[in-house]
């Protein structure tokens, strides 16, 4: 009887543990479910001259300068969405601005009570409910509120995984989660994208941990979705392949091709991250914007951040180097980045510093709006630019 009993025992741990096997095989599988058929190999080489021709392929369309109250702390991210722009700064604040630049409402609820955050990580805006929801990983929580007033609707306990970043696009969310020290036993949580649909739960997984870079911790990680108007890019932390991200699956776009990239021994042994930044290896591809087969992109080299430009049109690069700037400085007065896409059209914030320094060093018949800013008092503004045509 003993014997009956422990066979028993044996097989049903092993149907037990085969079922397991089965599903997270199956998930694997699922992960590996991406198309490629529309793959492009971009090769990128870094020119050493100054590029001066901005203006040849971008004329700025429109300014937003945004209200001078409440003045902005450093900015951690922007989002424009559904004719809003939301603000997250280094106070944590969610300032949400309409397209004049006039303030709608300002999340600025730390605390420990309903509705309150100890920090943002991270916020997303989902334009189909426009709900406006944060991630605040202290309390490792979910907050709610309303992506037009700034109400709060709910608060959700989520206490996994712990993502480095957090995007939402056709009202799904998307989890950026390179790291699974704090649930190494939780398996299904292993994978560098995770999906769902209503914030909580955890509908798909892709791209299984590689070890050694989940146990890299790497501070100056790029930030790895990028907005561009409806759809949502990503590139994952030490790749080059950029997908766009929908709810039915993931779509590979672009293999990004960088000069001399980082080899993966220097992850193995978890080389020094600055000595990292200052070296001769590409590597942080992000920022990664398209509008009108002009494609716009950014990547570390040498110590310094890379810009490129590259049309996807003629399959050729534009441009790839340190600084990007329009020589004549009619078409493009002052650029700094690309920050997004939205509406047909590339968009970038404006800083204080930016403005201040360009104005004092480089004589160009800017417009009104950049002649009267004041960068002790105003706060940025935005800039929106069309592809020349």
């Amino acid at each position: 009887m003993k014997n009956t009993l422990y066979i028993l025992l044996v097989l049903s741990l092993f149907y037990s543990c085969s079922g397991r096997n089965k599903k997270e095989n199956q998930l694997q599988l699922q992960s590996e479910k991406i198309a490629t058929n529309k793959l492009q190999t971009i090769p990128v080489e870094v020119e050493n001259q100054n590029f001066e021709h901005l203006g040849d392929y971008l004329k700025t369309s429109s300014y937003i300068q945004l209200a001078a109250e409440p003045l902005l702390a450093a900015i951690k991210e922007i989002q424009i969405k559904n004719d809003k722009i939301y603000i997250h700064d280094a106070m944590s604040r969610i300032i949400c601005y309409d397209m004049k630049g006039n303030v709608i409402f300002k999340i600025d609820a730390k605390g420990s009570g309903p509705g309150e955050y100890v920090g943002i990580n991270a916020f997303a805006v989902n334009e189909q409910t426009y709900e406006l929801v944060i991630y605040d990983n202290l309390r490792l929580s979910l907050l709610y509120y309303d992506a037009n007033t700034g109400k709060h609707i709910k608060t959700e306990k989520f206490t996994k995984p712990n993502p480095t970043a957090f995007a939402s696009a056709d009202g799904t969310y998307f989890y950026d989660n390179q790291h699974h020290n704090n649930y190494p036993s939780d398996s299904l949580l292993h994978y560098s994208l995770l999906v769902s649909r209503n914030g909580i739960d955890i509908e798909q997984r892709y791209f299984a941990h590689n070890e050694a870079e989940a146990a890299y911790r790497y501070s100056p990680t790029p930030y790895p979705f990028s907005y561009n108007g409806k759809a949502l890019y990503y590139c994952r932390n030490f790749d080059n392949i950029v997908y766009n991200l929908t709810p039915s699956g993931l779509e590979a776009l672009y293999e990004i091709v960088l000069p001399n990239p980082l080899p993966f021994s220097k992850i193995e042994e978890k080389a020094n991250e600055w000595e990292l930044i200052k070296s001769e290896y590409s590597m942080g591809l992000s920022s990664i914007y398209e509008c009108d087969s002009l494609l716009y992109f950014q990547f570390s080299k040498d110590g310094y951040l890379q810009s490129a430009l590259y049309d996807l049109s003629q399959k050729k690069q534009i441009y790839c180097g340190k600084r990007l700037d329009d020589k004549i400085g009619k078409s493009v007065p002052i650029f700094r980045l690309i920050d997004g896409v939205y509406k047909g059209r590339f968009w970038g914030y404006l800083a204080s510093e930016t403005i201040e320094y360009a104005v004092a060093n480089e004589p160009k018949e800017y417009p009104e709006i950049i002649r009267r800013y004041n960068p002790d008092t105003d706060n940025p503004i935005i800039a929106f630019y069309e592809v020349v045509k």
